[in-house]
């Protein structure tokens, strides 16, 4: 599975998409080629939302075992 590196535009739709859920905040961390995102904190119904959020753009997501962190990746 590759890395989706994704557009600035498409960060602040998924930070207002949670914002209007009152799901917990992401940080987006961009760098050298790499970017990945993390919660503020684990929540179940968070992970679920960004994985529909971006599901329904043709991508998915990786979480790392934190629960908080995660990456978008082009959908196989």
């Amino acid at each position: 599975m590759a890395q989706y590196l994704p557009a600035y535009g498409e960060v602040l739709e998924l930070k207002a998409w949670l914002k209007e859920r009152g799901l917990p905040y992401v940080h987006f961390h961009d760098g050298c080629g790499y970017s990945w995102f993390e919660f503020d904190e684990e929540s179940e119904e968070a992970g679920e939302g960004v994985r529909s959020f971006w599901n329904a753009r043709g991508k998915d997501v990786s979480f790392r075992e934190d629960g908080r962190t995660f990456i978008v990746t082009e959908e196989n």
